[in-house]
């Protein structure tokens, strides 16, 4: 077969299996024996315990762990696939699996019943999540989870700095950090796997750094997300300030404009009078016109 041929069948090849490749996604074979061990160690599933596999997808860890927790024990399978849930329900009723309960979320609500999970357990999902749904759906778990509930994050795609922000900001406290996971599935195409054992704490409001975004949209989503955090706005509110942030005209600056918003903040909230921010606004024009 002449070259380009050749090259033309190989890339229609790869066309029409890597979109198959994406649809299987990462399943419970892929970790073989001892992976699914190492797993079920990091989260530890305790008989009994009431356990959310959240992005669950076909069941490949839902139904490893309804084994673990037992007959007493409760997995909920959470998954925005409904098609997804229907491959969960057919397994279910083909092995006579009666402590798994399905759950369709929502992009910015797991819709998990309040204080009833002693865990959750995300597999390659966190950063799936899209930014402006990120804290309903952190706030979702948070408020699912009983007390000092722990939430287990295992990931293939490296930035755990930026989601151990995220959820420290969001009311969890980390008790664990396996970064690089050395129990990485055998055949996954990243190295980067790690895992977190983290626990339902307090809210902790700061001003920390927007990792891995651009500057432009940091101080404006932050405090939104504060106000969803503080029951002042709702997550409808959340995703308008998201999406009217992208559309800020591309003369932004971050230098002026995110610290004309931290003023304004401080003004609403009472931080400082009227006069006090007039002073502050000034102030930061005048640094801006040197």
């Amino acid at each position: 077969m002449p070259r380009p041929r050749l090259v033309f069948a190989l890339a229609l090849a790869l066309c029409l299996l890597l979109p198959l490749a994406i649809q299987t996604g990462h399943t419970e074979d892929d970790d073989g024996p001892q992976g699914q061990d190492a797993v079920l160690a990091l989260i530890a599933p305790q008989p009994g315990e009431v356990v959310a596999d959240l992005g669950c997808g076909r069941g490949a860890w839902t139904f490893p762990l309804a084994r673990a927790v037992g007959e007493h024990g409760t997995v909920y399978a959470v998954d925005i696939d409904a098609d997804a849930l229907a491959i969960v329900k057919a397994r279910m009723e083909k092995d006579a699996v009666s402590n798994v309960k399905l759950q369709q979320s929502v992009p910015d609500d797991p819709m998990l019943p309040k204080n009833t999970l002693d865990v959750v357990f995300l597999n390659d999902v966190i950063d799936y999540v899209k930014r402006d749904a990120l804290v309903g759906f952190l706030e979702g778990i948070r408020v699912a989870l009983k007390e000092r509930g722990r939430l287990i994050i295992r990931d293939p795609n490296g930035g755990p700095g930026r989601v151990i922000a995220e959820c420290y900001r969001a009311g969890f406290s980390l008790d664990e950090a396996r970064i690089p996971l050395p129990d990485a599935p055998g055949r996954s195409f990243s190295s980067s796997w790690y895992a977190l054992k983290l626990r339902r704490a307090t809210h902790q409001h700061a001003i920390l750094p927007r990792l891995g975004e651009p500057r432009r949209y940091r101080t404006r989503l932050h405090l939104a997300e504060e106000l969803f955090r503080a029951g002042v706005i709702d997550r409808k509110e959340v995703s308008a300030i998201w999406d009217a942030t992208n559309r800020l005209p591309r003369d932004f600056d971050p230098e002026v404009d995110e610290a004309l918003d931290l003023i304004a903040a401080a003004e609403a909230t009472g931080t400082v009078d009227k006069a006090k921010a007039e002073a502050l606004r000034k102030r930061v024009r005048r640094k801006a016109k040197r």
